[in-house]
């Protein structure tokens, strides 16, 4: 009696089935592992070891020890069921074989993949959409790299060698930037350990995984350029009135976009606007200035507090009026792939969005002398670390304020004695 291991494909370009065939004399019976393998991580023969898959595959050693077992449990059986010399057809063995694997088919066991697809289910009522939106695109990202690298995922395949690899795959095949890749190990180390307090795993590897992060550039409009937009001349109840209306409300109030979507007419008590945000599910009270009070005395007869568009058309419509407005001073931003830079340079209305806004508060509002912690309260901060990038262009405008105002005169050259 002999065992020997033979994919179902040998030529095939992806994974195939991997069976065991027992051959008795001229009989020959083969045997359904449940394994796949891509024939390119599989030696033919053994090495010299005895293994069959190559070192080329990830997780080989794992892979090379079930096989092992796999192949000394059937002949184990054999061994049992031909004790004594007794004579069995090859019909018998093969249904003793099949009855044999059937007990021992473990109950299925839930993997990575379907415990990361459980974690976004049950954290999306606790987190905003576009916050379950990044998980779902991060599960996307690790099943293509789990298919193509190929690597099989586990909670304890989580290694500084899948770092490493995953980290390559984003950076060459997707082309994330070094923010994207942070966020993205962000997301995954957040994953690891709602796993880890559950007790589904032990790896704390995943706790030594460091992304690199960069100060993003703020693209925020200055005083002029605010007021260019609140006063523009534009037809009543057109589509870029309303827009123009939206986007500075949030200018004045320093607000994300996804809140301003869901402001309620109850939201609103006088000057206060008592908001519960959808990022964080936290409640606090913005104070509404004159500005922003007159634009939602605007809507005080509309069905809705403020005309909010879809934030996609609400982009498209900002770049619009900021064309119309003439705010195209040539304008850069630049990011960092690895040792890369990448420089984006354009008319300064082509980056402005949503986002503009509640960085146009910000920065304003710190240029006219808010104090940081003040503007944090406003802002929804509590994170003094997401903020501080808005204290670095305060300090530029300092500089630049303060040469402008101190180059009226040519300081006085001391006299030698």
């Amino acid at each position: 009696m002999t065992l020997n291991y033979y994919p179902d494909k040998p030529n095939s370009e992806s994974d195939t089935a991997i069976y065991l065939f027992l051959r008795i004399g001229k009989e020959t019976i083969k045997i359904k592992t449940g394994q796949y393998i891509n024939p390119k991580h599989w030696n033919t023969k053994p090495d010299k070891n005895g293994n069959h898959v190559k070192r080329s595959y990830t997780g080989s050693p794992e892979f090379n020890v079930w096989l092992d077992n796999y192949k000394k449990d059937i002949h184990q059986l054999y061994n049992k069921l031909t004790q004594g010399n007794v004579a069995i057809s090859v019909k018998e063995l093969r249904e003793a074989i099949n009855s044999h694997l059937k007990k021992k088919e473990p109950t299925a066991v839930i993997g990575f993949f379907e415990h990361f697809l459980d974690y976004i289910q049950i954290t999306s009522g606790e987190r905003s959409k576009s916050t379950i939106t990044k998980y779902k695109v991060l599960y996307k990202h690790l099943e293509t790299f789990s298919r193509d690298q190929p690597y099989k995922l586990s909670f304890e395949a989580i290694d500084m060698r899948f770092f490493d690899l995953f980290k390559n795959y984003l950076m060459q095949q997707l082309k994330h930037t070094d923010n994207t890749l942070w966020k993205d190990f962000s997301i995954l180390k957040t994953f690891m350990g709602w796993a880890l307090d559950r007790g589904l795993h032990q790896n704390l590897t995943y706790k030594k995984f460091k992304a690199p992060q960069k100060d993003i550039e703020i693209i925020y409009l200055t005083e002029k350029e605010l007021m260019a937009f609140y006063h523009a001349a534009l037809p009543l109840g057109s589509k870029l009135d309303k827009v123009r209306d939206v986007f500075c409300f949030g200018c004045f109030t320093g607000q994300r976009y996804s809140d301003i979507a869901n402001l309620k007419r109850n939201d609103i008590k006088g000057d206060r606007w008592t908001l519960r945000t959808v990022k964080t599910d936290k409640s606090y009270f913005v104070p509404l200035n004159r500005f922003a009070q007159a634009i939602l005395n605007k809507y005080k007869d509309a069905l809705r507090p403020l005309p909010v568009m879809s934030n996609q058309k609400t982009n498209d419509y900002l770049k619009e009026l900021g064309k119309l407005l003439g705010i195209d001073e040539p304008t850069s931003l630049t990011k960092r792939r690895g040792n890369e830079k990448l420089t984006n340079t354009q008319p300064k209305f082509e980056f402005i969005s949503t986002h503009t806004a509640r960085r146009t508060f910000i920065t304003l509002s710190l240029e006219k002398g808010m104090r940081p912690e003040v503007v944090m309260r406003i802002s929804g901060h509590s994170n003094y670390s997401t903020f501080k990038k808005y204290i670095k262009i305060s300090e530029k405008v300092a500089e630049v304020e303060m040469n402008n105002i101190w180059q009226m005169a040519e300081p006085k050259q001391e006299e030698n004695q």
